[in-house]
């Protein structure tokens, strides 16, 4: 039978992060890249370009420095949605990335499982399995409005259902291998995308000066009274910017709230048809999406509805492409904002009709396979998340999934 084992008995080490310096000095000579609490989205998924490069004491990284089956834990941070305790498994192919040590921050905590006791993958697995039941949200204090993890509590406190080493193995392969499927369409995503970009890229000569306004119909957003139920149900999708910042490539298929046909009756946002372009206009300006499905936006977009189909992709790439002159013109004393008024204004060399005609018939296809990629993910997510409770649970075996 398995038993049920603390993790602080499955753990060889257990040891804080560091910061170090900006710049070197007389004790901080060591070049190091550092993993952030906000780094996790993107480490998550093989990328640490964007990790700070600091310098730390040789002697604290020689400590720090992190293993492939290291797990990072994240300690302070957290929203009032989300708690702190998520975590990130670190793998070979991350350690050979770069050339230099990495180390987590000061705000977590390397977990350096012992191997003779737990494979370092499927306590991975135990630890997003304990997040996802939310868990962690008993194992956090917040003082000064910073939510803190209690790590020594919480290593003596959650115990891990521990089957046998060749059972865990089974276990983190059959939910290793849904992951790696993932991280194969988020690869080819980002290729499609790369080439879509490229295509888009090549200069156009036949083109004449219109604006925005002149050439598809733009909307804003709004929010139905929080006040009232009857606004809120399971009817329409309704897209805020953090449904679109928090998407791995620019296809929304669905949202995380949604609001009722009185809702939608009720704020001053139309339900923008299937393939219409959604940007982020507040705060976080420049994020996109393409709906997938009709949805209704929030009043922190500019939403774009293309006036024929073959300028969605020219539209869709002329945007993307200005966001730094977006954010230029964007103003606010609170956050900044670029109007609807502004955006339409904006001059655009529009090509000629044959031009985005050639030019959608050669990204359409590329767009289409990527978001079809994305769908697929989304069904593999759910299919591990699925899975993930009832086999660290023992109600499901490795067995009953493979037949």
């Amino acid at each position: 039978m398995p038993e049920f084992v603390p993790i602080r008995q499955l753990l060889a080490l257990v040891i804080g992060g560091g910061w170090g310096e900006a710049s070197p000095t007389e004790e901080c000579t060591q070049i190091v890249s550092i993993v952030r609490g906000a780094d996790f989205p993107e480490v998550r998924h093989g990328d640490v370009t964007s990790l700070p490069m600091r310098y730390e004491k040789s002697e604290r990284v020689k400590r720090r420095q992190l293993q492939a089956g290291d797990i990072i834990l994240e300690i302070s941070g957290g929203t009032n949605e989300r708690p702190t305790g998520r975590s990130i498994f670190v793998s070979e192919s991350m350690i050979n990335s770069v050339d230099h040590p990495i180390i987590p921050a000061s705000f977590c905590r390397l977990l350096r499982p012992d191997s003779s006791k737990v494979d370092s993958l499927f306590l991975f697995y135990w630890l997003q399995h304990m997040y996802e039941a939310g868990r962690t949200w008993g194992y956090q204090v917040r003082s000064t409005g910073i939510a803190n993890f209690q790590t020594e509590f919480f290593m003596d406190e959650e115990f891990v259902r521990l089957p046998s080493i060749a059972e865990q193995r089974r276990i983190a392969g059959v939910l290793g291998a849904l992951d790696d499927l993932i991280e194969v369409n988020r690869r080819l995503i980002a290729d499609l995308l790369a080439s879509s970009d490229a295509i888009a890229a090549t200069p156009i000569d036949e083109v004449s000066e219109v604006t925005f306004a002149d050439v598809c119909d733009i909307f804003g957003g709004g929010t139905p009274s929080t006040k009232e139920d009857t606004y809120w149900g399971r009817e329409i999708r309704w897209a805020t910017p953090t449904d679109i910042t928090a998407l791995p490539s620019p296809y929304l298929f669905d949202t995380s709230r949604r609001i009722t046909p009185a809702g939608l009756d009720a704020c001053t946002s139309k339900l923008m048809p299937k393939g219409s372009i959604l940007m982020t206009s507040r705060a976080t300006i420049g994020a996109f999406a393409i709906a997938q499905e009709p949805t209704a936006v929030n009043q922190g977009f500019i939403a774009v509805e293309p006036r024929a189909e073959v300028d969605r992709w020219f539209l869709f790439h002329e945007m993307r492409r200005r966001v730094p002159e977006f954010i230029q013109r964007a103003n606010g004393s609170t956050f900044l904002e670029l109007s609807r008024g502004v955006f339409k204004s904006l001059p655009v060399s529009w090509p000629s009709l044959e031009a985005r005609t050639e030019l959608f018939h050669r990204l359409d296809p590329l767009h289409s396979a990527a978001a079809s990629l994305q769908a697929e993910i989304q069904e593999l997510e759910a299919a591990r998340d699925e899975l993930l409770p009832l086999l660290m649970s023992g109600r499901v075996r490795v067995g009953d999934v493979a037949a």
